[in-house]
């Protein structure tokens, strides 16, 4: 008598796919096994779909087996994940330790969390020994291949138009002098350097659509947007203490973007990495997925070349701008540098990510394993990324690389580095490990931590008063410098800006004449 076949977890995963269009006993014919089995497996679908989007071992042949532990079991993995994302090293004691805590909790004395617990929720969870860092070297290369193999069921029922991508990174958006070089997170926690940092949200799908930067700073209404209103801005502008993505923003813009799906009628597919301040969110439009832990430089494709891009393009107009300014006065670099502000970082962040071209887009996600037809291969896509980078160099003028240098002494594609290591969230959004272990269950998320802080930065200057005269007197001598210089494309934009100025000057007028005036002899 031939031994029973054990379907694999991919297997599994092929036969709830199946289930949709065809019977059990159809499915048993196709896979080589019993209509019992088929339907056993379809009765745990969603046990079944939770593993491999946890990304456990698709090779497993078990499913599985209710233990009478499943509390403790459940808790002591969510604190591993939570581990992990904190950069913790755990080991088995650690694990043992934490899961007796657990069983004390739950009055569980009969739980001795044994050497033969530990080896089965390691294997359960597809838990190995490894290195634990987040360099590109280190990560295990078996869990980017699995991920990468699981990618096409994931992506299943979703066109590369509905297939999304957001990730945060911090930005030293004025003074970074060369002591800024490989400064990490906590470095950035207090003091005067979290003043001139901000992060950057920037989300596209597969085929190179752009959704609209968030940014988070400090100060609610900082002094220099004057009257500016945050919702008139040409991006997302939020705030907290300390200028870090907490789940209260994340939130707000995954609901802002889940409407925005919904007003086209789309229902899109959006990964993120497993960070603490990203919470599960259930929406109409948007469905999460998370990448495995730890290896966001291989599998993230922000992480493949488009950040870096925004980066650079980002130095290149700030360079640009210190150049311009020095030839006006006799302000030294480093002085003017001190004196960008968080509206010109906001408007320059905007223009870069718009002169991010669609092929660095596509490029990347193909790098990060999301491949289409005309995007089958990886390895040329790397070597063409990297081209596009050194040519951007080529586009850049002589005295701005030769300003990079002198500033920030590295050459200009090395800029990028900078801010690589600051930190984008606050892991004070930890779950609080220390409370009883049924409310640890019935509220897993970090709780959400949000600052409404209104403090305005003391080094930002309230830009200064300007009459409608001298408004256009400067618009007059931008129309003759564009006409001297033969630039329509200026000639057109002044045009446009004086057009508007005019009308705010006639609506001002009307609106301080009274109604009798118009009446009198």
């Amino acid at each position: 008598m031939s031994s029973r076949k054990v379907l694999t977890l991919q297997d599994r995963v092929k036969v709830v796919e199946l289930a949709k269009t065809l019977s059990a006993r159809k499915i048993a014919d196709t896979m080589g096994v019993g209509k019992t089995q088929i339907q056993s497996i379809l009765k745990r679908k969603a046990e079944i779909m939770t593993d491999f989007e946890s990304n456990v071992s698709g090779d497993r042949k078990r499913l599985r087996r209710v233990t009478g532990n499943e509390e403790i079991n459940t808790l002591t993995w969510e604190w591993f994940q939570d581990a992990m994302r904190r950069r913790i090293p755990v080991s088995g004691p650690m694990l043992q330790e934490k899961a007796l805590r657990f069983a004390a909790d739950f009055n569980n004395d009969t739980f001795k969390a044994s050497s033969g617990w530990l080896e089965s929720f390691l294997s359960r969870n597809n838990i190995v020994l490894g290195s634990m860092s987040g360099d590109r070297g280190d990560v295990s290369t078996q869990t980017v291949d699995d991920w990468r193999k699981k990618l096409p069921t994931l992506c299943q029922g979703f066109e590369p138009k509905d297939i999304f991508n957001m990730d945060e990174t911090g930005l030293f958006y004025k003074d970074t002098t060369k002591k800024s070089y490989h400064v990490k997170g906590e470095d950035c926690a207090g003091g005067k350097r979290s003043k001139e940092r901000i992060t950057v949200s920037l989300c596209a799908s597969m085929t190179g659509e752009k959704v609209t930067p968030l940014v988070i700073g400090k100060a609610f209404q900082p002094r220099c947007f004057n009257k500016i209103k945050r919702d008139q801005l040409p991006l997302m502008y939020r705030n907290n203490r300390r200028a870090w993505m907490d789940s209260s923003i994340f939130t707000e813009w995954l609901k802002k973007f889940d409407n925005k799906m919904g007003r086209q009628n789309r229902k899109v597919l959006l990964f993120l990495d497993n960070a603490p301040c990203h919470p599960d969110v259930k929406l109409q439009n948007v469905t999460l997925q998370f990448l495995p832990p730890n290896t966001t430089s291989m599998t993230q494709p922000m992480d493949q070349g488009i950040i870096q891009t925004v980066k650079l393009k980002y130095r290149k107009r700030q360079l640009q701008h210190l150049l311009t300014h020095m030839e006006r006065n006799d302000k030294s670099a480093s002085t003017l540098l001190k004196e960008i502000n968080l509206l010109n970082a906001i408007y320059w962040t905007h223009q870069s990510w718009n002169q991010v071209e669609i092929s660095t887009i596509t490029k990347c996600f193909a790098q990060a394993g999301f491949t289409t037809a005309n995007l089958t291969s990886v390895s040329p896509v790397e070597e063409d990324i990297e081209n596009e980078n050194s040519e951007d160099d080529d586009d850049v003028p002589l005295a701005v690389l030769k300003l990079a240098k002198e500033l920030f002494d590295c050459e200009f594609s090395e800029l990028v580095r900078i801010d690589k290591d600051i930190a984008t969230s606050d892991n004070s959004e930890q779950i609080d490990w220390s409370k009883p272990a049924t409310e640890l269950l019935q509220n897993i998320q970090p709780a959400s931590s949000s600052d409404s802080s209104d403090e305005c930065d003391d080094n930002e200057e309230t830009p200064q008063l300007c009459t409608f005269a001298e408004a256009l007197d400067s618009l007059t001598k931008l129309k003759d410098f564009a006409l001297q210089n033969g630039k329509c494309d200026i000639l057109s934009s002044v045009m446009k800006t004086e057009e508007l100025v005019i009308s705010m000057r006639v609506g001002i007028q009307c609106k301080q004449a009274k109604i009798s005036d118009f009446f009198k002899n």
